[in-house]
């Protein structure tokens, strides 16, 4: 497995992943929207988006969002995305991709947050 971070050669398998992402999350498929709003994050650059590699398949990713907290007076990135797909999960692959997400946010000096609740080291609860 190896992860990296996601260019625009990346759109329509990063379209697929999100679309199974949101059907996971009860949402009606919608490849096309799917498509739109990935290939808008990858031009806009305003979220970081990692994907996950098995044998050169993307099997998963992570998506971070930056902000800023005036609370820590930091900039901070919010992951709200995290998806493996099925025939994947169970081997670790959200745990690296949650670690490199990580680790990208020490370089970076950013807090990393996740708004729902998730156990690590290094991530804020809100």
């Amino acid at each position: 497995m190896y992860i990296r971070i996601a260019i625009d050669d990346d759109l329509n398998a990063l379209a697929t992943l999100f679309d199974e992402y949101r059907m996971c999350l009860g949402k009606e498929s919608n490849l096309k929207d799917c498509k739109a709003f990935i290939q808008a994050r990858l031009f806009e650059n305003d979220s970081v988006i990692f994907l996950a590699f098995k044998s050169d398949v993307p099997v998963g990713f992570i998506q971070l969002f930056p902000s800023y907290s005036t609370i820590l007076l930091k900039p901070l990135w919010y992951f709200d995305d995290l998806f493996v797909l099925e025939d994947y999960r169970g081997s670790g692959i959200a745990t690296a991709l949650v670690a490199k997400a990580k680790e990208l946010a020490d370089e970076a000096q950013v807090v990393a947050v996740r708004r729902d609740n998730i156990e690590g080291e290094g991530f804020l609860l809100i």
